[in-house]
This record gives structure tokens, C-alpha cells and sequence, in this order.
């Protein structure tokens, strides 16, 4: 059974107005415990729209959001539980921070948990490390961090809840490579370490290639696909038309196979691109001899 799934979601923004926009129409996704899922599609495709429903930030007009099968709006006072199950960090989210100390930001999701303090400290301290943030800087203002600490700190105040469901909005927006990287694999890291199911919604084709198991393309509020990463990023036709792009590397490997060589479709990262060319050389070597 799925961990979290949609059955025909509709969702209208301004309804009975002037101004109603339809922003989902019949969306029906399924999600599996411990999957890791790409989101992408263009600049109001519906992308924010579909993870906000996931935690009950919003509410569909017609269809059902299921937690372990169960309705999330099946009593409306309980919603804020799931909030707890499915942990939200949203685009530019070093905006929240709001506490004394990032210690106390971090400590505000387990806090309202209603946790005793003794396990607030240990997942404060876990969450901290997990994202890469010195032990030192949490008794610190969170205004006292560099841009990408105080990303972490933020990201670090959600995985402290250790919700099942962790949807990250742009988590790397507005960061330098180094930077990107880092949040990345210590988000892949957690989410192997934990199991967790992981939704990153992203603009970044390199991004989601290098971290998704499966990804989910939505485009002008309907699923367009949702399919393996290396058959969604074989599409590449496809997704143009809808607006979108392939990693660098996969239009490069296009290119090659215009041109007469022998490489595969399914390349979308450096790691598969570096394999594909040493066997591509090898064989041309072999070849030679």
C-alpha cells in the first residue's frame, strides 16, 4: 500500500470569482515508503499547489489526499497531526528563522510535538549534524549564520520532527554550487539513513537527475508523466514541449548519438556519462587492437 497518495484531486484558487484559476484538475498519484520523487514541470504547472496538498496546507475541492490510506481530512481539527507526518520546508525557508538561538529554532517542530526535552535535545543535535551545522553555532542567532548555514538550520528544524514525509520547495534556490551539493547529498543521506519518503521540488533537471528515484512531471495542473528518472530524462522531446529542459549532460550525449556514436539515451548524470564514454574509449580501443 501506498505511504501517501492523491486520488483526483481538483484545486481552485478563487473560486466563484472573476479571478478563479484552476490550479490541479483530477490529480491521482501514488508514493511508496522510502521513495525519493522529483517534482518539475514549468512556472505554474501546479507544482507548489500538488506538496501543499500533501500536508493539508491545502485542501482539495473534490478527490481525497490518503496518509497510510487514511483521508488527512477526515477530521479537520486533527490536520495539524499530519503536519507532524509530513514535514514541509519551503522555498528560501533561512526566511522562518525567527528564535533566539538556532538551537530553539530547530527545537520549535519537537517542542510542539509535545516532546520531553531530554529527546528535543537529541533530535536538535542529530538534525543539526545531519545537515552539517557545527555544534558551536547553535547557541548562536540565527542571523548570526552565513546564507547557507541558515538554510541548513532551517531544513535541519523539519527533519527534527522526523516527519515520514519530507517535500523540500527549491531547497537549493539562490545557492552556489558547493553549496547545492552539500544540501543535496545530506538530504539523499537522510533519506537513506531513515527511509523516509523524500518529495524535492525543483527547477534544476541536474539536480533531480543526480537525487530522484522517480520523477513526477506535472504540466498546466494534470500529470504529464510519472515514471523512472532515466526514462523520464530519455523523453527529452517531450518534456521540451511542455516547457521543460534535460540535465547538460543528456543533451551532450544527444548530440554524440546525432553524430554516429555508440552511447545510450539514458545518460543524465556526470557519474552515468563518465561510465558511458570510459566503455565508448574501451570499446574503440579494443577496436584499434
Amino acid at each position: 500500500m501506498a505511504l501517501i497518495e492523491t486520488e483526483n484531486c481538483t484545486l481552485r484558487y478563487s473560486a466563484g470569482t472573476p479571478f478563479e484559476r484552476e490550479a490541479l484538475h483530477d490529480v491521482s498519484v501514488s508514493i511508496e515508503e522510502g521513495e525519493f520523487v522529483g517534482v518539475i514541470g514549468h512556472t505554474g504547472s501546479g507544482k507548489s499547489s500538488f506538496v501543499q496538498l500533501l500536508n493539508g496546507l491545502l485542501k482539495p475541492e473534490s478527490g481525497r489526499v490518503l496518509l497510510d490510506g487514511r483521508d488527512i481530512w477526515e477530521s479537520p481539527k486533527e490536520i495539524r497531526k499530519v503536519r507532524f507526518e509530513v514535514g514541509m520546508v519551503f522555498q528560501y525557508p533561512e526566511y522562518q528563522l525567527f528564535e533566539e538561538t538556532v538551537f530553539k529554532d530547530i527545537a520549535f517542530g519537537p517542542h510542539n510535538m509535545g516532546l520531553s526535552d531530554e529527546e528535543i535535545r537529541e533530535r536538535v543535535v542529530t538534525a543539526a549534524e545531519w545537515v552539517g551545522l557545527k555544534a558551536e553555532l547553535l547557541e548562536k542567532s540565527p542571523f548570526e549564520l552565513s546564507g547557507g548555514e541558515k538554510r541548513r538550520a532551517a531544513i535541519a528544524g523539519v527533519m527534527a520532527m522526523r516527519p515520514r514525509v519530507l517535500i523540500l520547495d527549491e531547497p537549493t534556490a539562490g545557492l552556489d554550487p558547493r553549496g547545492r551539493d552539500l544540501i543535496l547529498n545530506r538530504i539523499r543521506a537522510y533519506q537513506q539513513e531513515f527511509h523516509t519518503t523524500v518529495l524535492l521540488v525543483s527547477h534544476s533537471m541536474e539536480d533531480i537527475a543526480r537525487v530522484a528515484d522517480r520523477v513526477l512531471v506535472l504540466n498546466n495542473g494534470s500529470v504529464a508523466m510519472f515514471e523512472t528518472t532515466d526514462r523520464i530524462f530519455s523523453q527529452a522531446a517531450e518534456l521540451e514541449n511542455m516547457g521543460l529542459s534535460v540535465p547538460a549532460v543528456t543533451k551532450i550525449f544527444a548530440k554524440l548519438r546525432e553524430r554516429g556514436f555508440a552511447v545510450p539515451d539514458s545518460v543524465y548524470t556526470v557519474e552515468t556519462a563518465k561510465a558511458a564514454l570510459l566503455t565508448l574509449l574501451k570499446g574503440g580501443a579494443d577496436n584499434a587492437v
